[in-house]
């Protein structure tokens, strides 16, 4: 095992020695390292991964395609001439559903980690009896989980700040009633490795969570607050918020994550992102943060109010584009609504090309602005959890 996490190691060294800073070209060296783009961004400035990136990515796309039998094969009936794909621009990514039906890891013994999705769908499953609403869930099992998410961690510190002598608070229900959740294994991690004070994984007691805040404050450390969207309606719609006696330390953030999916108000990212401005808009110190990610990739995506990025950032070592939603074979023109395909090389021994169905674009400084799902695409979420859908 210890030559298969150096193999690992050395593949992510690439990055580490030479990371994309900045999507736009800029060259502030304190914003985070952005991911390379694919298709459609010619002429628009935007880094991208260095011949010596881009050949160990298309070596990694070899190897999975013949390691991994269901992804060759629909790389096969995609490009039936898949051996003279050589630019990154030319992959075929296959959707994240595939890891629904098969146990998707390679050139390792059967990882001892398995994470799995929430298993809510829109959608039903028939049946000669009736009609029933459980649905496979996602597995998907990493190897090596203490790399991965050490390498999660330094993403995280590059857009959030030091997570030294910090608290980390996290309203997570339904992830705490479904276990094998790859976003609590991320944040118990962060509370066991980054040096902070102290972390708490919350279901309703808003109570608790905004007594522990308000004592990192008293004590001049900062905080994380990471939330679902239907957890955070239920807290700030509550008196508990608007009546405290205390603000926020300057540098604290709240991140939201899971998405909009299931929002019996029918909220868009953006404008669920407008509401929670509003409620927070009386705690001066307050940014408002974002983080994107699902059970079937390993690394994570942020924005940040105030940051030096408008959308969403990856780092250097993933690679993201937009197809054509009417022909996902094409990429869609530059700033262009259609679905993300993903390049997740922390995926290095389960597949890391990956077909979404969420809808995104790419801004003018390389960012990544999401869009809620593609049309006729399954509803799937924490949030669908969360109400029981």
């Amino acid at each position: 095992m210890d030559s298969l996490r150096e193999s690992l190691l050395q593949f992510w060294s690439l990055w580490d020695k030479q990371p994309i800073q900045g999507c736009s070209g800029l060259t502030n060296l304190e914003e985070p390292a952005c991911h390379a783009i694919l298709g459609g961004g010619s002429g628009m400035g935007w880094k991208n991964w260095n011949d010596e990136q881009t050949a160990a990515v298309m070596d990694l796309f070899h190897r999975q395609r013949q390691a991994l039998p269901s992804f060759g094969r629909w790389v096969n009936a995609l490009r039936p001439n898949a051996d003279s794909i050589r630019y990154p621009d030319q992959l075929v990514f296959m959707p994240v559903d595939a890891f629904k039906h098969e146990d998707l890891y390679w050139g390792v013994p059967r990882p001892s980690t398995v994470f799995r999705s929430s298993g809510t769908s829109a959608q039903v499953s028939t049946h000669s009896e009736g009609v029933f609403s459980e649905v496979q869930r996602s597995r998907h099992w990493m190897a090596f989980e203490s790399e991965v998410m050490a390498r999660s961690m330094m993403h995280a510190v590059q857009c959030l700040g030091d997570l030294n002598n910090s608290i980390l608070l996290a309203l997570l229900p339904s992830y705490m009633d479904r276990g094998e959740s790859s976003l609590l294994a991320m944040l118990q991690y962060f509370m066991d490795h980054g040096a902070m004070k102290f972390g708490a994984f919350y279901r309703k007691d808003y109570a608790t969570l905004m007594r522990q805040w308000k004592e990192a404050g008293n004590a001049g450390r900062s905080t994380l607050v990471w939330g679902i969207p239907h957890a955070l309606w239920d807290w700030f719609g509550d008196n508990l918020w608007r009546n405290r006696d205390w603000q926020p330390h300057q540098g604290d953030i709240l991140i939201e994550t899971g998405g909009t999916k299931g929002m019996d108000q029918g909220w868009t990212p953006e404008g669920f992102r407008g509401w929670l401005r509003e409620q927070i808009s009386s705690a001066t110190g307050l940014r408002l943060g974002s983080e994107y990610g699902m059970t079937e990739l390993s690394s994570q995506a942020y924005r940040i109010d105030g940051s030096a990025f408008e959308g969403f950032v990856f780092p250097a070592s993933v690679g993201i584009g937009i197809y054509r939603s009417d022909n996902p074979l094409e990429w869609e023109s530059p700033g262009t609504r259609g679905g993300i395909n993903i390049v997740d090389t922390s995926n290095y021994y389960s597949l890391a090309f990956l077909q979404t169905a969420d809808a995104g674009r790419i801004l003018q400084d390389g960012s990544l602005e999401l869009l809620g799902r593609l049309e006729g695409a399954e509803t799937r979420g924490c949030n669908m959890l969360y109400t029981g859908g």
